[in-house]
């Protein structure tokens, strides 16, 4: 009698428990309606000019999302418009998924009477198998920041012998001249950082004038209307892009001819790249009157219809076939100036689709 009960007792448990079940499958689901989503950290806004030590303090918080690929730890305003490479995405996209830290290159520019800060160094992504270089730029208002912009350029590997290999160039990516390479970003050189004497600085009008000169000079293939300081150097890619005579020869008819071998006036008077390039945009980013720096965008139209450049005192030098189609190249440049003069220039170069434009047309 009592194993019976027992049975009848368990038999009552499970139709009862299967019979909830059942209703419970039977009802409709909520597809998470019923969840209740914390709110995302709140960054209020502090009205407030943010000096240069706080600039460069957003320039660290801003490595230190990175590394940790989230956002959520920075004071970012409402609508904040970032770009990378020209394309609008949002922050924790983009490079934030692949980036694994700073290098040791490393140049920040303040500009708190525009609320801007600057960056230019090298990175890794992926554990530190791929080097890369960007130029940064930050907009902070009310301490939040309402604008990123950045320009990234990657090293190039490409298929080595037998077989594929380390491959991140594409096989639609051009060739460069002078390919980024990390062994010329090791440290920034003394100059570039060193502050200019209160007494010895140059204006913010004079700093971008000297700029739009140097523009001038480059699309009119006048070196002398450019105010160069002597000497004056530019780098491009990490390479020695003037005073250089182990400059590339880019026509084997024509070995005398090496680029980057002359001075910087030198450089724009033989109006090779001129030739090949249009200046399609370009304005400055962030101006640093206390360093004598300006870090500037430009970007460089080539159509690819120009077989050979009739070079002053050389001749006719044909073009490689790198670029022999059109492709616009990201330039972003540090210009280091000197009693209004220019005295260090160091940039990249990037190709990107032809004709695309920075997205911050204003």
């Amino acid at each position: 009698m009592r194993k019976a009960f027992l049975g009848c007792a368990l038999l009552t448990i499970l139709f009862v428990a299967n019979g909830g079940i059942a209703r419970i499958a039977a009802a409709s689901p909520d597809e998470g309606k019923s969840l209740v989503l914390l709110p995302p950290p709140s960054h209020p806004a502090r009205p407030g000019v943010c000096d240069r030590d706080c600039l460069k303090g957003f320039i660290d918080k801003y490595f230190d999302a990175l590394i940790s690929q989230c956002p959520c730890s920075i004071a970012l305003a409402p609508g904040v418009k970032y770009t990378e490479n020209g394309q609008v995405v949002k922050p924790g996209e983009g490079i934030w998924k692949t980036f694994t830290g700073r290098g040791k290159f490393r140049v920040y520019l303040t500009d708190p009477a525009t609320g801007q800060a600057g960056y230019y160094g090298d990175f890794s992504e992926f554990k530190g198998t791929l080097f890369g270089v960007m130029a940064l730029r930050l907009k902070v208002q009310d301490h939040r920041i309402t604008e990123i912009e950045m320009v990234v350029a990657r090293e190039q590997l490409r298929p080595g012998k037998g077989g594929l290999g380390a491959n991140t160039a594409g096989v639609m990516t051009p060739r460069m001249i002078d390919e980024l390479t990390p062994k010329g970003f090791l440290s920034p050189d003394p100059g570039l950082l060193r502050p200019m004497p209160a007494a010895g600085r140059t204006p913010r009008a004079q700093l971008t004038a000297a700029i739009d000169r140097y523009f001038d000079g480059y699309t009119q293939d006048k070196g002398s209307i450019v105010p160069f300081a002597e000497p004056c150097s530019r780098r491009e890619n990490g390479f020695a892009a003037t005073n250089n005579p182990d400059g590339f020869v880019v026509d084997k008819a024509q070995p005398g001819f090496r680029v980057f071998s002359q001075s910087c006036a030198q450089e724009l008077d033989k109006g090779y790249f001129s030739a090949l390039s249009k200046v399609g945009d370009r304005r400055p980013l962030v101006v640093d009157e206390e360093r004598g720096m300006v870090l500037n965008l430009a970007l460089f139209d080539n159509e690819g219809d120009v077989k050979s450049v009739s070079v002053p005192g050389t001749g006719n030098v044909a073009v490689p076939s790198e670029f022999l189609r059109p492709i616009t190249y990201l330039a972003p440049q540090l210009f280091k100036i000197e009693k209004g003069k220019i005295r260090q220039i160091e940039g990249l170069a990037w190709p990107v689709p032809y004709g695309m434009r920075s997205g911050w047309d204003r």
